[in-house]
């Protein structure tokens, strides 16, 4: 006759308990971490002007478009990015996200600017593809407490200080260099033919 069992054995109790202890050491410490990085997050106001900036810019780089540009009826060179290292300005085309009140095209104008009296950096928007005179820019975003920005462009495995003036082989992506407050930020862009 054979003697069945009934209840657990110590070792059977034992291996739950350690389990439950395990579980419950495994959920404190999710929920711990979950604290500390929101309590980083309302607590670092800092980090996110910067962030905020670089996905605005992000976006702008996402639906870069080549396109014919004039200014004051003469046509522009035909450029992915036109680079103009004396006002540290660059400036492409780009479908917009924005409304398009001024002009009804999504296609804009985008331009990242310095500005070396107020130290912040501008990206604004034209819908003036075929200016008659000078283009009209919308202030869109703004960084401030900027100082010392550098550009640079990705081409053939390489950053360079300019971007590339063929059309057939455009630049791979766009990395912009700033301090904020003391600090040093880098932001870096894949452009949309770049990507693999």
């Amino acid at each position: 006759m054979k003697r069945r069992q009934q209840g657990l054995t110590l070792i059977e109790l034992l291996v739950a308990l350690a389990l439950t202890a395990l579980l419950g050491v495994l959920l404190s410490a999710l929920v711990n971490g979950w604290l500390s990085v929101r309590e980083r997050l309302t607590q670092e106001p800092q980090a996110s002007p910067v962030l905020n900036f670089c996905l605005a810019l992000e976006r702008r780089f996402d639906t870069t478009v080549l396109r014919q540009l004039s200014e004051q009826r003469l046509p522009l060179a035909m450029n992915w990015l036109d680079w103009q290292p004396k006002e540290l300005q660059l400036q492409w085309v780009a479908l917009s996200a924005w409304p398009a009140v001024e002009g009804g095209s999504r296609l804009q104008r985008q331009r990242l600017s310095y500005d070396r009296r107020g130290e912040r950096l501008l990206l604004e928007t034209s819908s003036d593809l075929y200016a008659a005179g000078q283009p009209r820019w919308q202030l869109r975003e703004q960084l401030e407490h900027v100082a010392a920005p550098t550009y640079s462009f990705r081409q053939g495995g390489q950053w360079l200080a300019w971007p590339s003036t063929e059309r057939s082989q455009p630049d791979r992506g766009v990395r912009l260099e700033f301090l904020r407050d003391g600090a040093p930020y880098v932001c870096t862009f894949a452009l949309p033919w770049g990507r693999t």
